[in-house]
């Protein structure tokens, strides 16, 4: 299998595409931040999250 690479920008996509679907809400309503005023450890958590779904789309489902 051929390997694919991790965008480097995967977590910050990831909530661009949360926004998209919330109107630029987080889950209790407030305006989502910028992602540049997140902070590193709530980047770090998208990008986490956004790692293991791309990792298990890549692999048929296994993560």
């Amino acid at each position: 299998m051929a390997q694919h690479p991790i965008p480097p920008d995967l977590g910050q996509r990831a909530y661009a595409a949360y926004g998209e679907v919330t109107e630029g809400l987080t889950h209790d309503g407030r305006q989502m931040p910028a992602w540049e005023d997140l902070g590193e450890t709530i980047q770090s958590a998208w990008t986490a999250a956004a790692r293991v779904a791309f990792t298990a789309a890549l692999s048929g489902g296994q993560r």
